[in-house]
């Protein structure tokens, strides 16, 4: 990982006070895991699908699989720049057939965190199609909020946007809130690339302010799912990085299976896993 990288993900595990992580890793098929769990929670982006509907090879086969074995399917995702229908609509396209009630995103988490924070305004970074979950929040999306409040779904390229954001932050009470703590993606064409979870780091550091996040690794977003289970549910977690998804459902009491050479390179991996102290339940071969 980018050194940076790792920095934001071990900001994020000391804010949840993540213990050690370690576990005896091993290599694992897919049948194996059929053998052993009853419930697969599926990560989205980088392990099922990439940008403009990028199938990766044998995604589909593995989810039809667990489909057909009769188990329990969730998607646990970060991508919060989209309602959960547009969602819905592209995983259908792509082959994945998830009903409403299987689908847990972190966007969905500013509801319940605006419940007590009880923001009226905020400014918006991401994709237009994000601001429908501040909508539901009862959050308006203004360009100076009353609130000194900054959302941040996606990142965007426009330095002034950047710029309006930073000011705001670092006015007083200025309050940081990420729907997408993703800090790096996979890319089909060129190297891994820094996403919303990086952008929305350095707007923190270099504004001093507050900071809320919602989703992975963050434990409320898994515990919904769990809560969706009936009681004593074997679950597995099936994710490509090692910090929000296999160190997210580790956290919650999740075994998890890591998709190696996607968002995690092999060449680094060892070394990721001690800088982070996460290793997977196992790699998914």
């Amino acid at each position: 990982m980018d050194l940076f990288e790792l920095s934001i993900y071990k900001h994020y595990f000391k804010l949840a006070s993540f213990p050690s992580l370690e576990s005896i890793s091993q290599n694992i098929s897919l049948d194996v895991l059929l053998e052993r769990y009853d419930a697969f929670f599926f990560d989205a982006f980088g392990t099922l699908y990439n940008h403009k509907h990028y199938i990766y090879p044998n995604a589909q086969e593995m989810f039809q699989r667990v489909r057909e074995k009769g188990k329990i399917v969730r998607l646990i995702t970060n991508a919060a720049s989209q309602p959960i229908p547009k969602l819905m609509e592209d995983l259908h396209a792509m082959g994945f057939h998830f009903e409403r009630e299987e689908i847990f995103s972190s966007g969905e988490l500013l509801t319940s965190v605006n419940q007590k924070l009880k923001i009226a305004e905020a400014f918006y970074i991401g994709h237009p199609a994000g601001t429908a979950f501040l909508t539901t929040a009862g959050i308006s999306v203004q360009e100076n909020p009353k609130e000194n409040v900054v959302v941040v779904s996606a990142a965007v390229e426009d330095p002034t946007i950047y710029s309006k954001a930073l000011e705001i932050l670092k006015r007083p009470g200025g309050h940081l809130i990420v729907l997408n703590p993703d800090a790096w993606a996979p890319r089909i064409e060129g190297p891994r690339a820094p996403v919303s979870g990086a952008y929305a780091h350095r707007l923190k550091i270099e504004s001093n302010c507050k900071a809320t996040y919602c989703g992975k690794p963050f434990p409320e977003l898994f515990l919904r799912a769990i809560k969706s289970l009936p009681p004593n549910t074997r679950t597995v977690m099936i994710g490509d990085t090692l910090a929000t998804d296999i160190g997210g459902a580790l956290y919650v009491g999740i075994d998890a299976a890591l998709i190696v050479g996607r968002n995690m390179d092999k060449e680094t991996l060892a070394g990721d896993e001690i800088s982070l102290r996460v290793r997977p339940t196992y790699y998914l071969v």
